[in-house]
């Protein structure tokens, strides 16, 4: 490598791109592309700048492939997708430069264990209302897995990575993106029609994720076996296991369980089509699983007197599941001839409301239905 060579061949640390994009740093990089944290001159702003790796430029597909992305990208305008900001050139090299994102990846909480069942449920609807959008501007993301999707520090959940993504008013220029007897994606997150090269569709992603509300949920995807081969065979032909039967720890809601459950239909015409239906549909789910969650928990709020302080009764609570009861006494003296209710007696009386609570939920319920 010599000076002559284009310094895009080299970090573009320090560089500036188009001349408005001053490169800070690397900030990550994948088999395609790298992105770089980069300071947009004019616009006092940082934008995340990605490129294509120097061994991949003067592969055609893979330059079809990112002004693809670009593309696809482009055409969304939702709060839970990445937005982008600017595509072009410099010197024939192509770069995007997008919103920058401060929090961490899905992958990367799920290194830490599994995700609790509130926020996985918010988690995934954020996701599925980001399909939407994308569904409805005609893109397919084709990709979606734990490290395309971002939980950004402000708790809002971002799509991320249209590399591979399909556009569906654009039939003809897909297959010679893909190669004959290829498969693109990621086995363990690829739908059934996706690994036999069927047709897709908006349920291809609502099956991916399927996948990820499992993952999240349980710990582990439904399909890893460490083959790569052997991961699209099970996709294609081994069931999915309930949610319920693959979590007995958790409090799986059977509307969730069933839902998850028609998201990994073998048979796209056996799944939710409608991605903001499925939204519509987690979000309440946990609106009831929240409300479920809260009949176990009576809160009594006595008159206070002036020298009131905050009592934890956390004995002879058995009914309450262990949750202590915040309940009230006063701190200061009584004449002992007063009657007063004493924390223990409050005691009995908070398990008797939360059983009575719960008593007249299930009532309502068994009402309901």
């Amino acid at each position: 490598m010599n000076d002559s060579q284009t310094p895009w061949q080299h970090t573009l640390s320090g560089r500036t791109v188009a001349g408005r994009y001053q490169v800070l740093g690397l900030l990550g990089q994948g088999g395609i592309g790298r992105v770089y944290v980069a300071a947009q001159l004019g616009l006092d702003r940082r934008v995340a700048l990605k490129v294509i790796r120097p061994e991949r430029r003067a592969d055609a597909v893979t330059a079809a492939r990112f002004a693809r992305e670009a593309r696809a990208a482009g055409r969304i305008t939702s709060p839970h997708v990445v937005t982008l900001f600017d595509f072009g050139s410099d010197g024939g090299e192509h770069y995007i430069a997008m919103e920058m994102l401060e929090g961490e990846s899905l992958l990367e909480r799920l290194d830490r264990g599994q995700v609790p069942l509130l926020e996985a449920l918010r988690i995934a609807a954020d996701v599925a209302k980001g399909l939407r959008a994308a569904h409805e501007a005609g893109v397919l993301h084709r990709d979606l897995k734990p490290a395309n999707v971002f939980l950004c520090e402000d708790g809002t959940v971002k799509v991320l990575d249209f590399g591979i993504a399909k556009l569906l008013d654009d039939e003809d220029e897909w297959e010679p993106l893909t190669g004959v007897n290829r498969v693109l994606g990621t086995p363990v997150y690829m739908s059934p029609e996706a690994a036999t090269r069927k047709p897709l569709g908006p349920t291809t992603d609502l099956y991916a994720l399927g996948l990820l509300l499992f993952e999240m949920i349980v710990g582990e995807p439904p399909f890893k076996t460490g083959d790569p081969l052997e991961t699209l065979r099970a996709q294609v032909t081994r069931p999915a296991p309930r949610l319920r039967q693959a979590a007995p720890w958790a409090p799986v809601p059977a509307e969730l369980d069933l839902l998850v459950a028609a998201l990994l239909e073998k048979d796209p015409a056996e799944r939710p089509r409608d991605a903001g239906a499925v939204a519509g549909r987690l979000e309440a789910i946990a609106t009831e699983l929240r409300r479920s969650l809260e009949v176990t928990q009576t809160e009594i709020d006595l008159p206070r007197l002036s020298a009131a302080r905050p009592y934890e009764v956390e004995d002879e609570v058995g009914a309450d599941e262990g949750a202590a009861t915040v309940v009230w006494r006063a701190a200061a003296a009584r004449p002992a001839s007063s009657s007063f209710v004493r924390p223990r007696h409050l005691a009995f009386l908070t398990a008797g409301a939360g059983a009575l609570a719960f008593a007249a939920s299930l009532l309502l319920r068994l009402g309901l239905s």
